[in-house]
């Protein structure tokens, strides 16, 4: 089968078009055929050796696709049924992928209305979106959020989400003047460079700051974030793009009642395999009904390294998908 695959760390030249043996479903796993895969921003950070997948290594943590055969002990799903899934230990970039039955959603009755491009788009983004918002913020009815990366697959999906379960104001913030407008198509009150962000959230919150703020960002604005939360604020951690880090002492959150927090889909994934297939399923659920959108483009499986390349200049508006077969 065709794949893309990466034998050592590096930019997006490392990612090569290989033939490799069809991988088999160990028990409680699926293989399926694979029509499209998303990519996302966690998939660069392996690439490059942020974080270390082992080598040579398969990318790929969502694909859409068929079920074309069943591991040992695997009751929910059957052959040839249509299916969503996270491959979170990779191999989703490629003919055939593997993935956990608890981690795969059959696209059955209202779920088929999903399109192929979309269902390769949201097994990582939207369900960190609803974790995020409705598990780790429990963002309440009327509160302010800031989504940084704002016009990116979480980001995009953050703010329908926020609208979704109430919130009142949304605002988004994102890395350059040219990503304002595409940003505004998701439904934010205001799109802020973050340039601007300590001089415009005081105005548009009357001198509060937000009640929550998304950051998978990390750098100087992870830096500042709790000057931009109201009282009772929740910064959410839940990426690092930026690869700086800021380190919190403990007594800072005493004296300013504020609360950083974090969330991995990844490590949930590992210990709570069935909150995050129910966060799969509630995800799905709202595209199929159009209360949520994602914006698609779509690139052949060889030209994956021109997507690995814009994410990484953070140039990305929506989703990429590969077309697989």
């Amino acid at each position: 089968m065709r794949a893309i695959r990466f034998d050592t760390y590096g930019g997006p030249e490392v990612l090569t078009l290989v033939d490799t043996a069809v991988p088999e479903p160990g028990p409680g796993e699926v293989s399926i055929d694979v029509t499209y895969a998303g990519v996302n921003f966690a998939e660069v950070m392996f690439r490059r050796g942020q974080f270390e997948p082992g080598t040579p290594h398969v990318p790929g943590l969502e694909v859409t696709g068929t079920v074309r055969a069943l591991g040992e002990g695997v009751t929910t799903l059957r052959p040839g049924q249509r299916v969503a899934a996270l491959t979170l230990a990779g191999g989703g970039y490629a003919e055939v992928a593997v993935a956990r039955e608890r981690l795969t959603v059959a696209l059955d009755g209202e779920l088929d209305a999903i399109p192929a491009p979309v269902a390769a788009a949201f097994p990582c983004n939207l369900p960190v979106s609803w974790a995020i918002l409705h598990e780790v913020a429990r963002v309440r009815e009327g509160e302010s959020v800031l989504v940084l990366a704002g016009a990116g697959g979480v980001g995009s999906g953050a703010a329908q989400i926020a609208r979704h379960l109430g919130a009142g104001r949304v605002f988004g913030a994102v890395g350059s003047a040219a990503k304002l407008g595409p940003a505004t198509r998701f439904g934010y009150d205001e799109v802020l460079t973050y340039e601007e962000l300590e001089r415009r959230i005081p105005e548009l919150t009357d001198g509060q700051g937000v009640d929550v703020l998304l950051d998978s960002v990390g750098g100087p604005v992870r830096a500042r974030a709790l000057d931009l939360l109201a009282p009772l604020g929740r910064h959410v951690v839940y990426g690092n793009a930026s690869q700086q880090d800021h380190t919190y002492e403990a007594n800072l959150m005493w004296y300013t009642a504020k609360t950083v927090a974090g969330y991995n889909i990844g490590g949930l994934a590992n210990r709570r395999p069935d909150l995050v297939h129910g966060h799969l399923v509630e995800c799905a659920r709202l595209l199929a009904s159009g209360a949520v959108r994602i914006e698609t483009t779509e690139l052949a499986l060889e030209d994956v390294a021109k997507a690995h390349e814009i994410l990484e200049r953070r140039d990305s508006t929506g989703k990429f998908v590969l077309r697989v077969s």
